[in-house]
């Protein structure tokens, strides 16, 4: 985190696709993700995308991870992609206990722990803050979107080169 907060991650940035990255942490989180479906929606059609896909990976495995860890075991996880605006969005939704508008302001800072949560899930309270730095290092944002008893989404945007999109 101090390098990435220092901005002294050396980037190998190529043009990947976005299914090899979220192949890449779907092979990593595999036994976190045993007792959830998980249902990859990414069309042929996407662009692929300049990044470090080893960072990237990263990102997409600490968003399952949390899927995983904040939802009730059985419940579906869903990774989908889309283009917009000259960006490509890649999203991972669960239908877990939700975040309120209060810790939507917070939850991508150092350290915090869901209040409901912090007991009851193990973890640092690092991983969306690293998240967000990565994405932000490939000069892309981050943000979630969320109802308390419906779930959340977890949507990262990164820029498409080409002018196709």
């Amino acid at each position: 985190m101090a390098a990435l907060d220092a901005h002294d991650i050396k980037l190998d940035k190529q043009l990947h696709s976005m299914r090899e990255a979220v192949d890449l942490a779907l092979e990593a989180v595999q036994p976190q993700l045993k007792t959830h479906p998980v249902e990859v929606r990414l069309p042929d059609s996407l662009p692929p995308v300049e990044m470090d896909i080893d960072w990237i990976a990263k990102v997409i495995q600490h968003l399952l991870d949390n899927a995983a860890k904040y939802s009730s075991e059985g419940s579906p996880i869903f990774i989908s992609a889309e283009v917009s605006k000259h960006r490509l969005m890649t999203s991972v939704a669960d239908r877990g206990a939700g975040i309120d508008d209060f810790e939507r302001m917070l939850i991508f800072d150092k350290f915090y722990r869901g209040q409901g949560q912090r007991y009851r899930v193990q973890g640092t309270g690092m991983g969306l803050a690293i998240a967000k730095a990565i994405v932000e290092a490939h000069g892309g944002s981050i943000e979630v979107t969320s109802q308390p008893a419906q779930g959340s989404v977890f949507s990262f945007y990164l820029p498409v080169i080409s002018s196709d999109f």
